[in-house]
């Protein structure tokens, strides 16, 4: 019997720690509480970006590029129903977040266009420069 005592008095506290990190992780999931909602952020992504078609970023990782080298594009838009690219590189498709490789042969003018469900339309432009 002494043994089970000793066991018990042991055991509440690994029961303890599991007991709130449980709680923890289903509060932090499930933010029904008042105060457990983040103050001054607004979840709907309707009211972040509006109902426009926009293009969040549309960026080179490197600008210039030696010939026969690679380097990521990436797009970002919002409220579109199909993306493209000029020259078409790669298939393309609405993301919040997306990056593939180029390898221009010369130095090249990407051109992004977003279009919204009303056909309306955004371009951004970015250049990648080959020098040798």
């Amino acid at each position: 019997m002494d043994v089970v005592a000793k066991l018990v008095r042991i055991m509440w506290i690994p029961i303890l720690i599991v007991a709130l990190y449980t709680g923890w992780i289903f509060w932090q999931r499930h933010p029904w509480w008042p105060w457990s909602q983040p103050v001054g952020i607004d979840r709907d992504p309707m009211a972040i970006y509006g109902k426009n078609v926009r293009i969040l970023q549309f960026y080179a990782r490197n600008r210039e590029i030696a010939p026969g080298n690679k380097t990521l594009l990436c797009y970002g838009v919002v409220n579109t129903k199909a993306v493209r690219l000029d020259p078409p590189v790669e298939k393309m498709w609405p993301a919040v977040s997306r990056c593939f490789e180029v390898s221009p042969d010369k130095s090249t003018r990407y051109t992004l266009t977003a279009e919204g469900a009303e056909h309306t339309t955004v371009s951004q432009s970015i250049e990648v420069a080959v020098n040798p």
